[in-house]
Formats: C-alpha cells, sequence, structure tokens
C-alpha cells in the first residue's frame, strides 16, 4: 500500500519544495495541495490521506485548527504541524492540535525523508496483530463480579460453573475468586482444601507478583484457579480494599476472566469489588417475590454508588414451570431488561453433593447451553452483548415455549 501524503501550504514555492522532495520517496502518493484550511478540511475527507503536512500560518483556518479539527473527524490522519518557529509554545500548541511533529517548510531533504518513514512505520504497526489484539476489547482481562440480594439464589453455583465453561475455552486463565471471609462455598463445590487464602496475602500485598499469587492459588481439574479469602471464618473487612487491588492488578497480567463470588452484603470490600469489576451479575429467583423486590433495590444501591448501569446485569436462576411467579413477571419489575435465564437442573444438588461442578460434565442439556450464553454475555462477546441478538431471542422462544415467560 502506498503512502498517501497531503500538503497544506500558501507558498507555492515551499509547496514545489516539499513535492519534490517526496517524490523521492518509495512508493509515496503525492496528492492535490490545499492552500488554506477548509480546502486542507474538504481534501482530507475526499481522499483521506495517510500523512497531511500542514502550514501553522494557513489563511481563513489557522494550520493548528486545521490539525486539530483532522485530529477529531479523521485521528487515522497523522498531521504535521510545518512552522519556522521552535520554541515551547510552539511544541504545546502541536501536541494540543494533536499533531504528530513539527517541522520547519524549509527542512532538508534527510530530515523530512526520515520523517515520512517513521510515519509509514507507525502506519504499518497500527495493522499489526500485537496492535489489532489490543484493540479488540473481547481480548482483554475481564472482572466478573457475581451477587445477590440474599443468600440460596444459587450465586455460588453460578460463579463456579460459569469459571469452569469459561476455562474450557482458556484453560489456566480463569481465576475464580471467593470473596467470602464467612463460610464460602467455593472450596466445598469445587472439593478443595485451600492450604492458602488471601488472608495470607494481606501482609504482604505492596510487594505482590505472580509467583507470590501462584503459591497462594489452587488448581482445579477443571483449568480454573481458585484463590479464598480465608480458611475459616474471619471479620468481614478482613481484606482490605488495597490487598484487594494489587491481587486483581497482578491476575489481569495473566489471567483472561476473573471471577469474583461476591457476599450478598453490601459493605466496603463488596462495593469496592464490584466497582472495578467489568461486569455484576445480580442473581435472582422466581421463588418468591421478595427476591424480585430485594434485587431491585440492591441494583439501584449499586447505581447510587456509581456503578454504571450498563455493567449491571440481573440473571434468573433455576427457572422452571414449578416456579411460584414467572419470567414475565420479572420482566415486568426490571423494565424488560433480564441478562439472562437459567433453567433449573435436577443434577445440580447431586453435583454439589459431590463437589464436581455440573459445567464439568459436558452435554447439551438446556442448562448447559444457557451456561455457554452467560458465559458469553460475561466475556463481552459483541454476538450476546445485547438484549436483541438472535441468540437471546432464541432463549426467550425456549421459556416461552416451556410456559415460563
Amino acid at each position: 500500500m502506498p503512502i498517501r501524503v497531503m500538503i497544506a501550504e500558501n507558498n507555492k514555492d515551499t509547496r514545489d519544495k516539499l513535492r519534490n522532495i517526496l517524490a523521492l520517496y518509495p512508493n509515496c502518493e503525492l496528492m492535490s495541495s490545499a492552500r488554506d484550511g477548509q480546502e486542507a478540511i474538504q481534501l482530507a475527507a475526499q481522499f483521506h490521506p495517510d500523512i497531511a503536512l500542514i502550514s501553522l500560518n494557513l489563511p481563513g483556518i489557522s494550520g493548528s485548527k486545521t490539525c486539530e479539527i483532522l485530529n477529531a473527524i479523521y485521528p487515522d490522519i497523522m498531521s504535521v504541524l510545518l512552522c519556522d518557529q521552535q520554541n515551547t509554545a510552539i511544541a504545546e500548541t502541536a501536541l494540543y492540535s494533536g499533531a504528530r511533529a513539527v517541522i520547519s517548510p524549509n527542512v532538508d531533504k534527510k530530515t523530512l525523508l526520515d520523517l515520512i518513514d517513521n510515519l509509514t512505520d507507525l502506519k504499518v504497526r497500527r495493522t499489526s496483530p500485537e496492535y489489532m489484539e489490543w484493540k479488540d476489547v473481547t481480548k482483554h482481562p475481564r472482572v466478573i463480579s457475581i451477587t445477590g440480594a440474599k443468600g440460596g439464589v444459587g450465586k455460588t453455583t453460578l460463579s463456579v460453573n460459569l469459571a469452569v465453561t469459561l476455562a474450557k475455552r482458556v484453560p489456566g486463565r480463569v481465576a475464580l475468586i471467593d470473596l467470602h471471609s464467612q463460610f464460602g462455598d467455593v472450596p466445598t463445590m469445587m472439593n478443595i482444601n485451600p492450604e492458602y487464602t488471601m488472608m495470607d496475602i494481606q501482609p504482604i500485598h505492596s510487594e505482590l507478583d505472580m509467583d507470590t499469587i501462584q503459591a497462594h492459588i489452587t488448581k482445579h481439574p477443571s483449568g480454573v484457579h481458585i484463590l479464598t479469602t480465608s480458611n475459616k471464618p474471619a471479620a468481614l473487612d478482613a481484606l482490605s480494599n488495597d490487598c484487594l487491588d494489587s491481587i486483581l492488578y497482578v491476575l489481569k497480567s495473566s489471567y483472561r476472566y476473573i471471577i469474583m463470588d461476591v457476599p450478598a452484603i453490601l459493605q466496603d470490600i463488596t462495593l469496592h469489588a464490584m466497582a472495578h469489576s467489568n461486569s455484576v451479575l445480580l442473581i435472582a429467583n422466581l421463588f418468591d417475590v421478595t427476591t424480585a423486590a430485594d434485587t431491585m433495590k440492591l441494583a439501584e444501591a449499586l447505581e447510587n454508588e456509581s456503578i454504571p448501569q450498563e455493567n449491571i446485569g440481573v440473571v434468573l436462576n433455576r427457572v422452571s414451570k414449578s416456579n411460584q411467579l414467572q419470567s414475565k413477571d420479572m420482566l415486568k419489575v426490571f423494565n424488560g431488561k433480564i441478562t439472562a435465564y437459567v433453567p433449573n437442573d435436577n443434577q445440580l444438588v447431586s453435583a454439589v453433593n459431590k463437589g464436581l461442578p455440573l459445567a464439568m460434565s459436558g452435554g447439551s442439556s438446556e442448562w448447559m447451553q444457557s451456561l455457554e450464553q452467560l458465559a458469553n454475555i460475561a466475556a463481552g462477546l459483541p454476538d450476546t452483548a445485547s438484549p436483541t441478538t438472535e441468540k437471546r431471542t432464541t432463549s426467550l422462544k425456549w421459556w416461552r415455549a416451556n410456559g415460563t415467560a
């Protein structure tokens, strides 16, 4: 691909000099030149150059303003400000306008060609696999908090099985944090007995690194790496916010997904955890009307704590025909904003008693399909992030067919 260059300069002799130098650059496509700022913006809209050499002293719209406008509407265009003066004020003007460099309009051949070479290299790097991976937000580490307005709604069961489902996609890159300082159930459900916990990390969290984290992690056969708060009852605020921040910071360097099973209580550490999550899933069931009311209150409380509304989702768990409430009732309560539906499965209780997450059994049951969809939502995948997608519509059809929607 040729590098496309536009010149915006009112002085004809300077334009001609720049064009003659650029003609020496291999694979350079010279575009029509502009004589003022308005013409430069119009030509940029028409031809979309890679590089724009723009004189500071353009008539009409100034060169710095032209750079600023191009940077705002066409950020891929790399502007270079042409100015005889080289001082701090000019440099600040260039930075503010989004220019990549400041050079003299009487620039020598080597300096200009070296600059074009550097900017061409930057253009190539922008489309490199490394840059494109950083641009794809679905590949960034994601922190997902799972909680509920009360106990018994199945949030730990979903936390464990969601972690297992995600670990099937990226084994060894899913961390599961049991944030309960008192009576956390993740170890029981996964049949583990952690020797070390996050309470052991607390005294050394300011010097935390991945080697230390790994020494406190329990690796599960499913590919999930587990961190628990404490192996014996501790105060609700036993783990500090600073310690949790350090743990999350280190985990993000190696783990794709970090699932946090958050206690059903609003306190400093739980609010801090949810505020630093990409997604907060509130688990509710259809057993009684108090769950619906309390979940709504919880959602409102989290929004009042400056947790973005778009980060909060409601998941209806253990949905079945025998529920006292119907999912259409919950849709009314939450104004149609239900993120996902998870059906009841009679094997869940047996799986919990065995300490073997049901998601490890595989299969294609409706429950397993709903976990796969929930995993997509938690992962922030664009094809499932919107409630109006075809996959979400298909799931709603299933619930209607089974008399629950």
